[in-house]
């Protein structure tokens, strides 16, 4: 079930976009707002949405290219509707802010509108496959599977890497890989690999394939003690995708 939120400054768009979203049936909660400086703090304070609404034109210094930007730098992995008036305006700012975009609603909003777009949300999720939720002081982080390359254990710390970014979280490797699913591969007591990523298995060590295909300089080790049961794992995984 997903968790929407929905940022306009225009009361009846908030009211009318809550009526057509909660037809949705995997909609859990729409949250509505039209103070940004409010949305801002709840997702501060931990709130986390799957899916944000946000409104271009506000009336204010900022837009909600300028917003989605702020919300990216604490939420990278929320997906991200616009809804505008006035699309060709703001084209070049949209597809070149720094945002995790899922499309943009015309404003009046149809249902069929919004129902295309929840289709290509569903069919992103699908493909990511499962989230891991990451606690860090002043909110929540929501890291699709598919964007996770590698967890490492490291001075009492965990450190996700991610085809995005490196996050630092309190919570012990342990903990986390009970979220994890199948195609995660814990080849040493320090490190758990995405098997996705893999691009060769060493004797010793694993080579991921960078984002770009090439061979990442870093390697991970393997420990003797998981040597077979680790290649074991890995030639299943690749022939279950074959």
């Amino acid at each position: 079930m997903m968790r929407v939120a929905v940022c306009d400054d225009q009361p009846e768009i908030l009211q009318e976009m809550q009526e057509l979203l909660l037809k949705e049936e995997d909609i859990r909660k729409v949250d509505i707002y039209s103070d940004i400086e409010i949305f801002f703090c709840m997702v501060n304070e931990e709130k986390e949405y799957d899916v944000v609404f946000m409104d271009i034109d506000w009336k204010a210094e900022k837009n909600g290219i300028d917003f989605a930007r702020q919300l990216y730098q604490s939420c990278p992995y929320t997906k991200l509707v616009y809804i505008t008036s006035y699309t060709l305006e703001y084209v070049e700012d949209i597809f070149l802010g720094q945002s995790n975009l899922s499309g943009f609603l015309t404003k009046p909003v149809r249902i069929e509108q919004l129902k295309k777009i929840f289709d290509k949300i569903r069919r992103e999720a699908q493909e990511d496959g499962g989230k891991l939720l990451i606690k860090r002081q002043g909110g929540m982080l929501v890291i699709p599977f598919s964007e996770i390359r590698y967890l490492e254990n490291r001075l009492h710390k965990t450190y996700i890497y991610t085809m995005r970014q490196e996050c630092q979280c309190g919570e012990n490797m342990e903990t986390l890989k009970q979220q994890l699913d199948q195609r995660f591969l814990n080849c040493h007591k320090s490190y758990i690999v995405n098997m996705d990523c893999i691009y060769e298995f060493r004797r010793s060590e694993i080579l991921l394939a960078a984002e770009n295909g090439t061979i990442e300089k870093k390697h991970i080790p393997v420990s003797k003690s998981r040597l077979g049961a680790a290649k074991e794992a890995w030639l299943d995984h690749v022939t279950k995708k074959l």
